[in-house]
């Protein structure tokens, strides 16, 4: 295929993103609307998990195609690993960066693109100091807020931060997500005639909190409560909110999720006005969710320096948004826009995906583990592996240590691996009957924990784990021998 006849590729990333929270996908009272007709007219892959988590592992498993936790963890991008779009770049692609998640802009993502744009202000990165005005306290309970393990209570938090930064952009024209919007809008019509493809990557830190939405969206889901903003999560346990303030957090965050949606509605208004939607590979992911009071906690993982501070790897963290729009002339998909599809799907698939499309060949220095979706979407009924692994690498003082908790999956069952003391308290779900993994079968089905345990096991020493991680997940030592 002649580069003059390569799909252009668009890809929309939610940070921390729950599939739940679309409305489309049966929450009972987020409004989405623009989201639910994104779901509408793409395919959406079901069984999507996180891989390597969080934020940037799971963008270095969609970059290079290769999975990270076994082998390291949160770390700039390896400056020697062949990405997505230097790959497209070779091959008559210009590409474009727009982003506001200031992480990716630090770990050196951006330099792997043609052009790249900031947006700054998110969470807690600002252009500014602001010494006249002092940093106060959103929250004065330091037990409802996220305090960093090393912190001290009365040290400024990022809620604090960012809305010392943001004090003027409460009004939803001046949102992070409406600002990006803009970015993106102004960048489509500046590009929508060119004859020479283009890849536009579109990193949405929201609906990562700190959750400060406009107050019409705040108050379609919590108009009456009059405490302090819970707009961030203390990684802890929930017990320590009173219910009004569960409620507030809650409410936040789906008032994010309305805003999101708006946002990437108008982008996504703007490609199909522009003909965009006729010659252009679109993809709409999040790279994990996180508990809102669910299962007793807040946040996507614990903050303090011990065995147990990796929260477990339920379907609230673990299950991501990943839907799909692949232009008719490709002639590469025959399911309906609209489906639901089953298979394991996970972040390095997304290179192979694209390039199949592209008609582009893999460089053999990718090495990539990940598999094409493109037979799921020609109708294949065979998903793309056997087993899908969600972990984490963490390094809270000693160095670091690979595959943390892992939460394993064969399609039909569920394993979480519970690594804290070896006392054995791991959790197994049959996911057919028990999707939201309420029922706890590990007792009652333990062969079939063990089962799963071992392919996991042979999974990591397959994907280069050391003998520290093998041993210190073995069947004997977690108490599942």
């Amino acid at each position: 295929m002649p580069p003059s006849e390569r799909p252009n590729v668009i890809v929309i990333v939610s940070d921390t993103y729950r599939p739940d929270h679309i409305a489309a996908n049966g929450h009972p009272d987020v409004v989405t609307p623009e989201l639910d007709a994104w779901l509408g007219r793409s395919v959406t892959f079901a069984q999507a998990t996180v891989s390597s988590f969080p934020t940037i592992p799971m963008r270095t498993d969609w970059f290079t195609g290769r999975f990270g936790h076994p082998r390291h963890g949160w770390r700039n991008l390896d400056p020697n690993a062949v990405t997505l779009p230097e790959v497209l770049s070779a091959n008559g692609y210009r590409t474009q960066l727009i982003a506001d998640t200031t992480h990716l802009m630090n770990s050196h993502f951006f330099h792997r693109f043609d052009r790249h744009h900031f947006n700054r202000g998110h969470e807690g990165d600002g252009k500014f100091l602001r010494l006249n005005d002092p940093i106060e306290h959103v929250i004065e309970d330091p037990r409802k807020t996220r305090v960093e393990f090393g912190n001290h209570a009365y040290t400024p938090v990022l809620p604090d931060i960012h809305a010392h930064t943001n004090h003027w952009r409460w009004y939803e024209d001046q949102s992070q997500p409406m600002r990006m919007a803009d970015d993106v809008c102004r960048f489509l019509e500046d590009c929508y005639a060119s004859p020479q493809p283009f890849m536009l990557w579109v990193d949405c830190f929201d609906v990562h909190e700190p959750w400060f939405p406009p107050r019409y969206l705040l108050d379609l889901y919590d108009s009456t409560y009059d405490g302090p903003p819970i707009a961030q999560p203390n990684y802890r346990e929930a017990s320590v909110y009173t219910p009004a303030e569960l409620r507030n957090m809650q409410a936040r965050y789906k008032a994010m999720c309305t805003l999101l949606s708006k946002a990437v509605g108008r982008m996504l208004r703007t490609v199909e006005d522009a003909g965009l939607l006729e010659n252009s590979i679109v993809v709409f992911m999040s790279d994990h969710g996180m508990y809102l009071g669910e299962r007793g906690r807040t946040g996507k993982s614990g903050i303090q320096a011990d065995a147990r501070s990796v929260f477990p790897f339920h379907c609230e963290i673990n299950g991501i948004c990943w839907s799909m729009h692949v232009p008719p002339s490709l002639n590469r998909t025959t399911v309906a826009p609209g489906s639901r599809l089953a298979g394991l799907v996970q972040a390095p698939d997304l290179v192979p995906t694209v390039l199949e499309l592209c008609d582009i060949p893999v460089p053999g220095e990718m090495d990539l583990e990940g598999a094409s979706l493109v037979s799921l979407l020609e109708g294949d009924s065979d998903g793309p592996r056997p087993l899908a692994i969600t972990a984490t690498t963490t390094d809270i003082g000693g160095g670091w240590v690979h595959t943390r908790a892992p939460a394993v999956t064969d399609g039909e069952w569920k394993l979480l691996v519970d690594e804290g003391d070896g006392d054995g308290g791991h959790e197994l779900y049959r996911l057919a009957d028990d999707p939201r993994e309420a029922v706890n079968l590990i007792d009652s089905h333990r062969e079939e924990a063990r089962r799963i345990h071992a392919a996991m096991l042979a999974w990591l020493a397959a994907h280069d784990a050391t003998a520290g991680t093998l041993e210190r997940l073995s069947a004997d030592r977690i108490g599942l021998g």
